[in-house]
């Protein structure tokens, strides 16, 4: 039996009658969600996987670590974007910079959450391969 859930005025929107049957599938998935500490965690991986760029840095520099300069020349960048970049995934914890004289050198953090991220993409890279 549905029941009718007003939403604004003069509209109104079917919703399931709630069932003894479905509580347990619903108390398991909501068992599921995320902690916000989880969350937190998986922020820096959402600041790499959703946005091309900052997901082709970290590609790269999963090879080693290189100076902005060097990072702008392989993305086909100005070093000034790289920068911004850059400069997102290290508040974010996932790259760490290094000055030798007036160079910075970028590399990842050795976390296990850049790890996973690296893993995903390195997964992506085979299976677009395939």
């Amino acid at each position: 039996m549905a029941r009718r859930v007003r939403c604004a005025p003069g509209m109104s929107v079917e919703q399931p009658a709630r069932t003894r049957l479905s509580s347990a599938r619903v108390r398991n998935a909501r068992e599921a969600l995320l902690t916000s500490q989880a969350a937190a965690a998986l922020q820096p991986v959402r600041e790499v996987i959703c946005e091309p760029t900052r997901t082709q840095i970290v590609r790269v520099l999963s090879a080693g670590q290189l100076q902005v300069s060097e990072l702008a020349l392989i993305l086909g960048r100005s070093k000034s974007a790289t920068s911004q970049h850059l400069r997102v995934l290290r508040d974010g914890g996932v790259v760490s910079a290094r000055r030798r004289g007036r160079a910075v050198i970028y590399s990842l953090s050795a976390t296990p959450m850049v790890h996973a991220c690296v893993e995903v993409l390195n997964q992506a890279a085979t299976i677009a391969v395939a």
